[in-house]
């Protein structure tokens, strides 16, 4: 897994497995099958592709479009705030 230390700022693909350890990303995709972690906040849409799975140390402010992955949505303490699966049709 790659980690990126910088500060990540726009628009996000993320096409290999990924953490970024201070993210302040507009309009973030997941492309499939892959497993991306954020620390930080997505301020426009996080876009999560087929069989991607992301884990949000944050929050994100737009919109969540599911196309069949999953979402782990962390509280401030660590603590699984929320657990999203798309229905896939």
């Amino acid at each position: 897994m790659k980690i990126i230390g910088a500060q990540v700022r726009g628009d996000v693909l993320v096409d290999s497995d990924t953490q970024y350890n201070n993210i302040m990303g507009e309009n973030v995709t997941v492309a499939e099958n892959i497993m991306a972690r954020f620390y930080g906040i997505i301020l426009k849409n996080l876009i999560i592709k087929k069989g991607a799975t992301v884990y949000l140390h944050g929050k994100f402010q737009g919109e969540l479009i599911n196309e069949g992955g999953i979402l782990y949505l962390f509280s401030g303490t660590g603590e699984i705030e929320t657990f999203i699966v798309s229905n896939e049709s």
